[in-house]
């Protein structure tokens, strides 16, 4: 038997009555995409055209969706009377799900996995932030966020606070970042002794210090720091002036920096230790009942090689 949301609905009612999915969107505070993905979802279920959408005309409801209109209206007002009735009750599906992210992952890890949560979860607002491990650890205590995606630098310092547990992702590993024509780009693996006249940029930003530090003492306790930076893109930018080599967590690609100068990376060899990206969420209860379904999807992703390739 298929089966309707309440929040499939509401965005319906919204549409027909206001004849523009836009501004039903506005109204619900969520995103047109959802709004317009519920709607199909809706005829998709129902194997019938509901409504037809003219940019000239917005959108018209067809002779199904009319009757169609009349009997999700009168159940969204059940419901909302139902509400009344018992006010401690809420459709926890209202409220959004609230995720975070380590910034310098963010740009490579929250755009194609927002897309592919709105996708296959329309019903539900997806909102996001971002900052240091120790900033959206506090936001997870106090139940602003539902869940993060960070590097896992809990397994070394045993720092996780109670009511919090990991799972892991995928490994990482650090590598050296450098400009693209630099003369050491072109191998294809560099050693301590390869890097020990090179300036070094460093990158010091929670949880990267906890890596980085201890990772110059495997590389090379005299190592040359030229620089030190907390801000991701700068280092980037400054290493692609070729005013020294960084160390950076793989996967994440070298690409280019903000100047639109190409950046390299290359593997250590020995590879030194590296760690692994995990998502932090609940131990006990969810706090949102759509946690569970965007972590099964970030493993999903993962698997299928569409968040791995990303980032």
């Amino acid at each position: 038997m298929p089966e309707l949301s309440l929040v499939q609905l509401r965005h319906f009612c919204s549409v027909a009555e206001v004849g523009s999915i836009a501004e039903a969107a506005r109204q619900n505070h969520v995103s047109a995409t959802a709004v317009g993905s519920a709607i199909s979802n809706l005829e998709q279920t129902l194997q019938t055209e509901l409504c037809s959408r003219e940019r000239s005309r917005g959108v018209t409801l067809t002779p199904n969706g009319h009757h169609f209109y009349r009997e999700a209206l009168r159940l969204v007002r059940s419901a909302d009377d139902l509400l009344r009735i018992f006010p401690d009750s809420t459709d926890e599906y209202a409220h959004p799900l609230r995720i975070g992210a380590f910034h310098s992952l963010a740009p490579f890890v929250l755009p194609g996995l927002l897309e592919a949560f709105e996708t296959e979860h329309p019903e539900v607002s997806c909102e996001f932030v971002t900052g240091t491990v120790l900033e959206l650890v506090e936001l997870m205590l106090t139940g602003e966020i539902h869940c993060f995606f960070s590097y896992n630098v809990f397994h070394r310092t045993n720092s996780l606070p109670a009511g919090l547990a990991t799972e892991t992702l995928y490994p990482t590993e650090l590598q050296v970042l450098l400009a693209a024509n630099h003369p050491l780009a072109d191998r294809e693996t560099l050693s301590a002794n390869d890097l020990i006249d090179e300036p070094l940029v460093l990158f010091e930003s929670n949880p990267s210090k906890r890596y980085s530090m201890p990772a110059l003492g495997q590389l090379s306790p005299q190592a040359k720091i030229r620089y030190r930076t907390s801000d991701f893109e700068l280092n980037r930018s400054m290493v692609a002036r070729g005013m020294g080599y960084s160390l950076i967590m793989n996967p994440i690609p070298a690409g280019q920096s903000y100047e639109g100068l190409p950046l390299a990376k290359v593997r250590l060899d020995p590879p030194l230790a590296g760690t692994s990206m995990v998502v932090v969420r609940p131990e006990g209860r969810w706090q949102h009942p759509s946690t569970r379904s965007i972590i099964d999807l970030s493993h999903r992703l993962v698997t299928d090689g569409g968040l791995g390739s990303m980032i």
